[in-house]
């Protein structure tokens, strides 16, 4: 079960790459960012409301929960934009990597501390050498683009 639960986390990032692809277009298309992402949320909310009413997860909501934990979707929409505007000018390859060193450094962080209700633990070396690494992999990335600019 672990490997099928990683298996199709590792598809979720490549469609998050593939979806960026298609997110930058559709932002040239449109001629911003800001347009593409809202696009973006109506096209997946269309989605998840068809799925919901469709009843695939069997399950509804009993209550509504605290507000702030709506921020997920604030920082969702803000991903998105963000991820376009880099990919603009960075290219999804070296956007992409940054992004994941960028939630790498989150978790480290937000586990560290305890944050967002999530238990408090040390960083392995592990996950400080997958940090350097990703770090390492970004500016490796941003050297070539910038010796294949110049």
């Amino acid at each position: 079960m672990t490997f099928a639960v990683l298996l199709g986390t590792l598809g979720a990032g490549i469609g998050l790459s593939a979806g960026l692809a298609f997110n930058l277009r559709l932002a040239r298309a449109l001629g911003s960012p800001l347009a593409a992402t809202l696009v973006n949320f109506m096209v997946g909310a269309a989605l998840l409301l068809g799925l919901w009413l469709l009843g695939v997860d069997g399950t509804r909501p009993s209550a509504l929960p605290p507000l702030w934990m709506l921020c997920g979707g604030l920082l969702g929409a803000t991903y998105v934009t963000l991820s376009l505007i880099g990919a603009a000018r960075l290219g999804v390859g070296l956007s992409t990597v940054a992004v994941t060193l960028g939630q790498v450094l989150g978790a480290l962080l937000i586990g560290t501390v305890g944050w967002l209700g999530q238990p408090s633990q040390r960083p392995t070396l592990a996950a400080l050498l997958s940090a350097a690494l990703l770090l390492g992999a970004v500016a490796l990335l941003a050297r070539d683009r910038e010796q294949a600019k110049g």
